[in-house]
């Protein structure tokens, strides 16, 4: 949730409910959530873009690897703000799907996608007076796309360097959500499943390229929109597998942010100036998925 400067009192609705605020020249963080968020139209079309990619599946390479995998993931977001912190907290289900290609003897490309979506507990304050506590819910749906290179270096680990596209949707209330666009660069190391060691491991170091937040600050009364650009984040990654039958294995998984502040903007609504920007969040991801390939 975007933290706030106030010039004077405000009166507003940021939780679906009636409230009046007054926060002259306060910082607050987080809001009430309330309501539910339709995620229908959301879902179809992520869903269309897997079975479609499943039904090409069988017409790749024959040297192709594929798999599909699903879990539950627990997720914490947690935002560095005075006097009360925002934290969430929770499970969230995810999906997932990969495929590797060999190019040439020692070269893989390699396509991993992971959709996740579900609520979270929200502990923190309301938007315009952060002194104030509140507890509910919070929903999120999001997705992940990768694209990565690997070239074998020695006994059998791997060189690996991908882009990650990072897409999230968080709503808040009934008139008060974020989105998120995330680009970043992953540079690791990986090994593979084999017949003499069923495990795999992928390890290394995520750091963003570019960020975008859209917090509709028009949803908040406001004319203006301009986006919020979290600060860069640079943070390890870890994925363990083992395989316990021919086709299937068990992984965990380790991922996450951890954004600085972002930018500030400055809105006007009414004759009441205000300073909105990003506060420093932090995002932690632990993952166990059962996988067949």
């Amino acid at each position: 949730m975007v933290s706030a400067v106030r010039g004077s009192d405000v009166t507003a609705d940021p939780a679906g409910d009636s409230m009046t605020s007054s926060a002259s020249g306060a910082h607050g963080t987080g809001c009430r959530f309330a309501g539910m968020w339709g995620v229908g139209d959301r879902l179809v079309r992520v869903r269309g873009a897997l079975v479609a990619l499943c039904l090409l599946l069988p017409a790749t390479d024959a040297r192709a690897q594929w798999t599909l995998a699903g879990g539950v993931e627990h997720f914490s977001w947690t935002e560095h703000t005075s006097p009360l912190e925002v934290k969430e907290n929770g499970p969230l289900l995810g999906l997932r799907i990969g495929l590797s290609l060999p190019l040439a003897p020692g070269v893989f490309a390699d396509y991993h996608g992971r959709l996740y979506f579900g609520e979270v507990n929200y502990e923190g304050s309301l938007l315009f007076d952060p002194g104030v506590a509140a507890t509910a819910t919070t929903r999120y749906l999001g997705t992940t796309q990768q694209g990565q290179l690997r070239h074998s270096v020695v006994n059998g680990f791997d060189a690996a360097v991908g882009l990650d596209l990072d897409v999230w949707h968080r709503e808040l209330s009934t008139d008060q959500a974020e989105d998120y666009r995330i680009v970043s660069m992953r540079i690791g190391a990986e090994h593979a499943l084999s017949p003499a060691l069923p495990w795999h491991l992928r390890a290394g170091v995520k750091f963003t390229l570019a960020t975008h937040e859209n917090a509709h600050f028009e949803d908040l009364g406001f004319r203006e929109n301009p986006p919020l650009r979290p600060g860069r984040s640079v943070t390890p990654y870890l994925d363990v597998g083992y395989a316990f039958a021919r086709h299937w294995s068990l992984a965990g998984s380790f991922d996450g942010y951890s954004f600085g502040v972002s930018n500030e903007v400055e809105l006007t609504q009414g004759p009441t100036p205000g300073i909105f920007y990003q506060p420093e969040s932090d995002m932690r991801v632990f993952g166990l998925r059962l996988e067949y390939r």
